[in-house]
């Protein structure tokens, strides 16, 4: 049997889950804090077709929840005329208005093809799909245009899934497993894939691949040299003459090079000039505007600053070579309505793993940015994630600005 479940109505990045305000939803709901691994049911369970909402512009409903690797496809969701209790039609939206055209859909694939099975459907409801890009205006949107975090594999196509009598191709990716390289240390990767259309030929993309890497869209061979030791989340895509894709995620993991050489800085993307990459960061922290400007370049990490309850994350894991001095600096200027002198109403924690570093607060404004640092040396011959968690209260902004981020090792 094939699942097909609803994406959710909270305009919520499935796959960078921090906080949860809707739950328990069968009494008084309370904030906590989640991660990933804290699954929305029936949504996220292994084999459920995951269907985001489309306007009538074929745009992501504003109340749409999205994510890179959780979205498989997108449907009409706003105004949409159904049947409600005790009689009669209107008008509704939401992901569940998307849902019900999805498996409208795999009911007519199976229809033309009686003997598909649950994974066969899936993988036809991808190869049917119309593909959708990402606007250009919203960076929460990643991906490419055959997948992306928004629409998945594209807008579901009655039409096109029974226009012909003869089946959509199925595109396999093998997955490769998870991967481990070394900075400065060549690598090379050759993904393996294969259309049911015997003739066909592939193209292959990828998202996330470890800065220094790329991979050939002729031959699918990923290869390059690692500059950045980080742990990166990669998809890759192949698709066939046809338009039909298939895809596998996994993790590539690059160690620091010179068998743990201590020296130069470590954290990928510091100064944020590459925009959003290499750092996990809530939607919209990671920002170029010009005011309030940034230290140097045109881009850095603003956290907070709403005048309301929220919470940013910011992060990035990276590996501390064993035996080495190291040192975390960063430049911080905190902007505040706050007036008051003696109560930190909103705050600022870093953290190196579960070890607190500093925790700032409206009380702590600055009129320029300040440098900061700390001795991670105690880190040394591990993997650990600097985090920076901004909670604001319900009224009056305190703005946390992040920018030259560094982590040295001596």
């Amino acid at each position: 049997m094939l699942n097909v479940a609803a994406a959710g109505n909270k305009n919520y990045n499935l796959a960078n889950k921090t906080t949860d305000t809707t739950s328990p939803d069968d009494s008084t709901p309370t904030t906590r804090n989640v991660t990933n691994d804290c699954l929305s049911a029936p949504t996220e369970l292994p084999g459920v077709v995951e269907v985001a909402a489309l306007t009538s512009s074929n745009t992501k409903s504003s109340y749409s929840n999205y994510g890179t690797g959780k979205i498989n496809i997108a449907a009409p969701g706003d105004n949409v005329y159904s049947t409600v209790p005790g009689g009669g039609y209107q008008t509704m939206s939401g992901t569940s208005m998307a849902s019900p055209h999805v498996a409208g859909v795999a009911a007519l694939l199976k229809s033309v093809n009686p003997s598909a099975t649950p994974a066969d459907l899936r993988a036809k409801l991808a190869a049917q799909a119309d593909d959708l890009a990402c606007p250009t205006s919203d960076s929460r949107c990643t991906g490419t245009t055959a997948v992306n975090s928004f629409y998945g594999e594209g807008r579901t196509d009655a039409y096109e899934a029974v226009s012909t009598g003869t089946p959509g191709n199925t595109v396999t990716v093998t997955n490769p497993g998870n991967q481990t390289g070394t900075v400065g240390t060549a690598a090379s990767l050759q993904i393996q894939a294969s259309s049911s259309g015997t003739t066909e030929t592939l193209t292959y993309s990828a998202t996330g691949l470890p800065t220094g890497l790329t991979i050939n869209a002729s031959t699918g061979l990923i290869s390059g040299t690692p500059t950045t030791a980080a742990s990166y989340n990669v998809t890759v895509t192949a698709k066939d003459s046809t338009g039909a894709t298939g895809s596998t995620t996994f993790t590539w993991t690059i160690n620091p090079g010179g068998g743990g050489t201590c020296s130069g800085q470590k954290l990928g993307n510091p100064g944020f000039e590459s925009g959003n990459t290499v750092w996990t960061a809530t939607a919209g922290v990671v920002d170029n505007s010009s005011s309030p400007a940034a230290r140097t370049g045109n881009w850095k990490a603003w956290l907070d600053g709403y005048g309301s309850s929220h919470t940013d994350t910011l992060s990035q894991s990276v590996a501390v070579p064993s035996g080495c001095k190291a040192t975390l600096t960063f430049w911080l200027k905190i902007t505040t309505a706050e007036t008051t002198t003696s109560v930190a109403y909103d705050k600022l924690t870093v953290t190196a793993g579960s070890t607190t570093l500093a925790t700032y607060s409206n009380l702590n404004k600055t009129s320029d940015y300040v440098q900061k640092t700390f001795d991670l040396s105690q880190f040394a011959g591990q993997t650990v994630t600097i985090k920076f968690n901004g909670v604001e209260d319900s009224s009056l902004q305190t703005s946390f600005l992040i920018d030259d981020t560094a982590l040295t090792t001596t």
